[in-house]
């Protein structure tokens, strides 16, 4: 059996393969949910809510950003999230629901002791299309520690619509979807824990 001789790839050739294979450098954006919280007087409080982890559909419970095209899903090939948009989605509306509420203890983070309440979501929708539409449908239940209190469930779906032909302006309309379900939600919670002034 006869084997040929190995070549090396002459330099410049090597060198234009390389080259050719280089990609715009990948961007990795987060939803813009504060870094730093402002003191609240949160630890003078008896009343506290955790936010469990969003639940979001298989197909956009990942790093991914995409687009829908009809029943078409297409991912950025130049875009990721920092982390999967689950992850995202709780600390933002945790962090909203925070800065509205500062006579609660509003957290996404496991605690010592069993919270006051217990907040569910569920987003079974959260379509971002290629036109500009961002649609959601969410519902969410809010459980008592006390369980002589009766759990609260609501829903709501909305669309909003804006620009996105890059991929920063497709995670700028996420998060404005986001910040309008934190609204929502904060409205409902009002309604089973009132504000005190």
């Amino acid at each position: 059996m006869r084997q040929s001789p190995c070549r090396p790839w002459p330099g410049p050739v090597l060198a234009l393969l390389l080259a050719g294979c280089a990609a715009p450098p990948l961007k990795v954006y987060t939803l813009e949910a504060p870094a730093v919280m402002v003191d609240n007087g949160s630890a003078r409080t008896t009343a506290s809510v955790e936010v469990w982890r969003v639940v979001l559909p298989n197909y956009l419970d990942t790093q991914d950003i995409v687009l829908r095209h009809g029943s078409e899903i297409s991912r950025s090939s130049h875009a990721r999230w920092a982390s999967r948009l689950s992850i995202g989605a709780t600390d933002l509306i945790a962090a909203r629901l925070a800065a509205a509420r500062p006579d609660l203890f509003i957290t996404d983070q496991p605690l010592v002791t069993p919270a006051r309440f217990r907040l569910f979501i569920n987003i079974s929708r959260l379509d971002v299309n290629a036109a500009g539409t961002a649609s959601v449908a969410a519902d969410w239940t809010i459980v008592p520690r006390d369980e002589g209190r009766p759990e609260r469930r609501d829903r709501t779906s909305f669309s909003l619509t804006g620009m996105v032909e890059t991929d920063a302006e497709n995670v700028a309309l996420t998060n404005a979807v986001l910040d309008e379900l934190s609204l929502r939600i904060g409205r409902d919670l009002a309604r089973v824990v009132p504000q005190h002034r």
